[in-house]
């Protein structure tokens, strides 16, 4: 199925990545007899979009019995985008016939283990090389890591967990990752894997991307001189471990991974922040140090910022 619309782009300060443009009625009306058919869940539909010569993967928000379609910077930046600009869209589904469209199962556990796991043993990958059920294999859907979906550092003044729920969270960080768009260029993290088992995350992204990081989190900014707006210094600001394949070396290896991976693409410098108390999703020292990094302030009792200069 085929749809060409025009439309206007638009600014909304609410779910990322912020700038949108709304499918027309008549469009969107079409797009609700094939949703059950396409939708991956919660009303998202994937699609595959194109304006002008860029074409790239994504999914329509469900929004006031309408559709939005979400421009990525990756996508509007290169084509001179603002809001009020008009623009042609082509929108292309691969809907399964409904009766082959396939049941979702629960996710399995592993069986837990305490084996350790070298970095070899690993196949660490840019987050859009991987599939969007293999990073909610990751994540879970108990717990913090099921509630927040790597989105501390990102929401927005007055959004919680509880405000904007786990679902449009997720839907939020399937946006950033480009989850199983092989030609996206991902710039928001790492999924590692233990032969073919998705067991581990990692969000590493210029630090200039983290509103709330910017805005409420002190650790990277007390006794410092630095450049919030600065681009070329990103931030490792999370680790998730699969259930199962905890303390076994699996953050470690994708602390190592998110150094080359800020490197080449243009990082001058690459930031961690771990907790001495418990390490949580931010990690601990020992994770960091082994990573190369090396302290250069600690802004508190259990806080430390460690650094790369490349």
């Amino acid at each position: 199925m085929e749809q060409e619309f025009s439309g206007e782009v638009f600014e909304w300060r609410g779910p990322a990545p912020y700038y949108f443009v709304a499918v027309p009625e008549e469009e969107g009306a079409a797009l609700r007899d094939v949703a059950l058919a396409a939708s991956y869940g919660w009303g998202m539909l994937p699609i595959r979009a194109r304006i002008g010569s860029t074409e790239w993967k994504t999914s329509l928000w469900p929004k006031d019995g309408g559709y939005l379609l979400p421009l990525k910077d990756a996508v509007r930046k290169p084509a001179g985008l603002d809001a009020g600009d008009a623009v042609e869209v082509r929108l292309t589904f691969e809907a399964l016939p409904r009766k082959q469209k396939a049941k979702r199962v629960p996710i399995a556990r592993p069986t837990s283990s305490r084996e350790p796991v070298s970095a070899e043993q690993l196949r660490i990958v840019p987050a859009n090389e991987a599939d969007w059920e293999d990073l909610r294999a990751v994540f879970g859907t108990t717990g913090d890591t099921g509630r927040c979906w790597c989105q501390r550092f990102r929401m927005l003044p007055k959004e919680t967990w509880a405000s904007e729920g786990p679902e449009e969270l997720a839907a939020r960080l399937r946006d950033q990752t480009a989850c199983g768009d092989r030609k996206a260029r991902a710039t928001s993290g790492l999924v590692a894997y233990l032969d073919s088992e998705p067991v581990g995350w990692c969000a590493v992204a210029p630090r200039a991307d983290h509103p709330r990081l910017l805005r409420d989190y002190r650790v990277p900014w007390l006794g410092r001189n630095e450049d919030k707006a600065d681009n070329t210094v990103w931030a490792v600001t999370c680790f998730v471990t699969r259930v199962g394949y905890r303390r076994r070396g699996v953050s470690r290896a994708l602390a190592r991974a998110a150094v080359g991976f800020a490197r080449e693409r243009g990082a001058r410098a690459v930031e961690g922040y771990p907790d001495f108390v418990d390490g949580g999703s931010v990690g601990t020292l020992a994770t960091f140090a082994d990573a190369g990094f090396t302290e250069v302030n600690r802004p508190g009792q259990r806080r430390a910022v460690m650094r790369i200069d490349f």
